[in-house]
């Protein structure tokens, strides 16, 4: 087919060579047909002739042989004699054979008188049938016709003159007359095929000018004209060719344009497209497409693969179900959790002909962030409704017993009046949390960095935790090298990363545990701190969610403490603010480390330097 559109030839796909071969084989065929009845009808003739010949002959040796086979006067010599004497007219063989099959006379070997020969045709003969048969004679490599002539005597069969000849002389004139059929045929052919390329030339060469043409316009080249030399059936075609080229070339022009402008834009959407045709079949996707099925883990398809076999995969069977049998746009939501992906998909029908879908649109709109911020404005609400309800449920009930007569007596007044300021404190420490975390959540907080040295930090912290009570029945060491860096950090900022982490680490060790505070330089060249304690650690389930905001292993214990949830969401801040990572490691009943990064001070690299 291409040969034809690009305008070469092709020894068996032109219009040419198929008039020629069409020709060439109904030719042959007929001349098949009639060299095999010819052939038939001679092999017919010769074989009728030559058993006339051997009959005849058989009834000649019968009518020698019956005055012999009476009862009781056959004479084995005289048979033999007869038998003899007819072989040699033509060259066969001659048997005689009794009613029993018994030879009683043979041209080629006495040895076989007075043996049995069974043939079927010898035992349709001895039935008083005239029985013929043509066999392949190994021996002699040859064909052999072989006659069983019964003798008769009025109803009385009294033996059978059995007599075989080669057909030699048959198939040799067979052969010579199927050598002169095919010769004759083959030149036949020959002159016909000549004649049909000649004739086949005159009507296919006007017809191979246009498609020369034609495959010029196919592959784009709109400059060449058809040169119209007749004003028949082909002339017209031609100047047909040339307007529509014309017309073609306009229109392909202002589709180039137009799929252009539609490439670009679906190109360059961060929604992504994934477009199948009327059988299902994916013929475009987009980039953004790609990275979103990327982000769910989901094997991108190859063009032409069957679209609603991987939708089936990705949005479930009764969603796509439910948009076949109703044939209009349709909305859902996928949501993965590992990774956490959701994705709003949309599904719409190109356009509809004769109730028949011809295409589908699918539009993927990555949700993720919407519904993630969704999610934690729920739960932010939610926390701090639960953080406020607890003291603002006892600072009432305080307040009403203080009203109903409590006020009267001073010691109670007293301590109730200490339990609502615990309780307020408690509220203004959780409401200054959640305004330092907004402001570091939206980068309002410009860090007063100076260059601090972590011994110092570590002792101040210690010391300003030296007030709770209990620490004294925990160990606290800091190991911190005399040599190791200072860091250039916002002081305030990280010594409450320190109290926020010592904190917890006193609060979950018990009773003559170890806290240990290290510090040491990373493979990056950052200073790297470890806060480690022997507590009971930290279960895997709640290590995942433990920068969460109010997130609490313990939480009656947390509260017991004063905690309010925001310590290490803060502290997480405060060290990303700074360029740094923070992280926990902990095991089960063997407790928790903490670890953290912070820069090195550059006037130390640079002192170290000179």
């Amino acid at each position: 087919m291409w040969a034809i559109i690009s305008g070469r030839r092709s020894n068996f796909r032109s219009l040419q060579w198929k008039i020629v071969l069409v020709y060439s084989l109904l030719l042959l065929f007929t001349l098949q047909l009639t060299s095999v009845y010819l052939v038939q009808s001679l092999e017919q003739y010769y074989l009728s002739n030559f058993k006339s010949g051997l009959e005849y002959q058989a009834r000649l040796l019968a009518a020698f042989l019956a005055p012999l086979l009476k009862e009781g006067q056959e004479s084995e010599e005289d048979v033999a004699h007869l038998v003899r004497e007819f072989s040699g007219l033509r060259e066969m063989e001659i048997a005689v054979l009794d009613s029993y099959a018994h030879v009683i006379g043979a041209s080629t070997s006495r040895a076989m008188v007075g043996g049995r020969l069974i043939r079927d045709e010898i035992t349709r003969g001895l039935a008083g049938e005239l029985s013929e048969a043509i066999r392949y004679d190994p021996a002699g490599g040859e064909r052999r016709y072989y006659l069983a002539f019964p003798l008769k005597d009025q109803r009385k069969i009294n033996g059978v003159i059995y007599m075989s000849s080669s057909l030699d002389e048959v198939d040799a004139v067979l052969t010579q007359i199927k050598l002169i059929l095919l010769s004759g045929s083959a030149f036949a052919l020959v002159v016909s095929i000549l004649l049909g390329i000649v004739l086949a030339n005159t009507i296919t060469a006007p017809i191979q000018e246009v498609t020369s043409q034609a495959g010029l316009m196919a592959r784009g080249d709109f400059s060449q004209k058809i040169k119209v030399k007749s004003a028949d059936e082909i002339g017209r075609l031609g100047s047909t060719f040339n307007y529509l080229a014309e017309r073609l070339h306009r229109t392909i022009k202002e589709i180039s344009t137009e799929k252009s402008k539609v490439e670009a834009m679906i190109n360059h959407m961060s929604d992504g497209v994934i477009a199948l045709d009327g059988k299902g079949r994916l013929i475009h996707i987009n980039p953004a497409a790609r990275e979103l099925l990327t982000k769910l883990s989901q094997s991108i398809p190859a063009p032409g693969c069957s679209g609603f076999a991987f939708l089936k995969k990705l949005l479930g069977p009764e969603p796509l179900r439910r948009f076949m049998r109703r044939r209009s746009p349709l909305m859902l939501e996928i949501a993965r959790t590992e990774p956490a992906v959701t994705l709003k998909v949309t599904l719409a029908p190109f356009k509809e002909k004769e109730e028949r879908l011809d295409g589908t649109l699918v539009v993927f709109h990555d949700v993720t962030v919407e519904r993630e911020l969704v999610r934690r404005q729920q739960e932010f609400v939610a926390d701090v409704s639960h953080e406020l309800r607890t003291p603002l449920t006892a600072i009432k009930s305080y307040v009403e017993t203080l009203l109903d007569g409590a006020a009267a007596d001073p010691a109670v007044s007293n301590r109730f009046l200490k339990i609502l300021k615990r309780e307020t404190d408690r509220m203004v420490d959780l409401v200054k949390d959640l305004l330092e975390l907004s402001q570091l959540d939206y980068s309002q907080v410009e860090l007063q960095k100076t260059k601090v040295a972590l011994m110092e930090l570590a002792t101040d912290a210690v010391e300003q935790l030296q007030q709770k009570a209990g620490l004294e029945r925990r160990e606290i060491k800091i190991i911190i090298p005399p040599g190791l860096p200072c860091v250039q950090v916002d002081r305030e900022k990280i010594m409450r990363v320190f109290l926020n982490l010592l904190n917890n680490a006193i609060k979950y060790t018990p009773d003559g545990g170890k806290i240990s505070v290290d510090a040491s330089i990373d493979e990056s060249g950052r200073v790297k701190v470890l806060i480690e304690d022997n507590g009971p650690g930290i279960p895997p389930a709640d290590l995942e969610r433990i920068f969460e905001r109010f997130y609490r292993v313990e939480k009656t214990r947390s509260r017991d403490y004063g905690g309010t949830g925001l310590g290490l969401p803060i502290a997480r801040r405060v060290v990303e603010a700074h360029g740094g990572r923070i992280w926990l490691e902990s095991v089960v009943g063997e407790g928790t480390r903490a670890f953290f990064t912070l820069p090195a001070s550059l006037e130390k690299g640079e002192e170290d330097f000179d």
